[in-house]
């Protein structure tokens, strides 16, 4: 019997533009034209202004850890050589924390990540089909350079 893949993320009509700006190592969410809010997770109106119009917006990639945990054992095989990990609440910059990603913290330690912790997205390309944006621990001086590849 073989070991069973990691997940990969199912996009839907809502959610593909932001799979489709990941595979081109971009960071993006839904932001209304009508009131300018973010919309998060992406959805087909807003919820403040009930507008259907939005623009998928650019982000930084800048953010900083709301809440995290750490996973130290897994009943699936496919994440078993991944032990420990972090899987975390990120803010992104600049969305009025409107835009949480739940990730994880790669680069550093997880004994190293903490709560308010600066962070950077970097994009792993984990097949052809699909890249997820993970974080790491930002550069010293606020972290806002260009995303890279969680792998480079």
């Amino acid at each position: 019997m073989s070991e069973l893949a990691k997940p990969a993320p199912v996009p839907d009509h809502d959610t593909q533009p932001f799979w489709d700006a990941c595979k081109e190592h971009e960071l993006r969410a839904q932001q209304c034209t009508g009131c300018g809010r973010f919309r998060w997770p992406p959805q087909g109106f807003c919820p403040g202004c009930h507008s259907w119009d939005y623009e998928w917006r650019l982000l930084a990639g800048g953010g900083r850890v709301v809440s995290f945990s750490v996973v130290h054992h897994s009943a699936v095989p496919s994440f078993k050589e991944d032990l420990p990990y972090v899987v975390a609440l990120i803010a992104l910059d600049g969305t009025d924390n409107r835009v949480q990603l739940t990730s994880n913290v790669v680069g550093c330690a997880w004994e190293d990540v903490e709560v308010g912790m600066r962070v950077q997205v970097v994009f792993n390309d984990v097949s052809p089909e699909a890249t997820l944006p993970q974080f790491r621990p930002a550069a010293a001086g606020g972290g806002e350079g260009p995303p890279r590849s969680a792998l480079g």
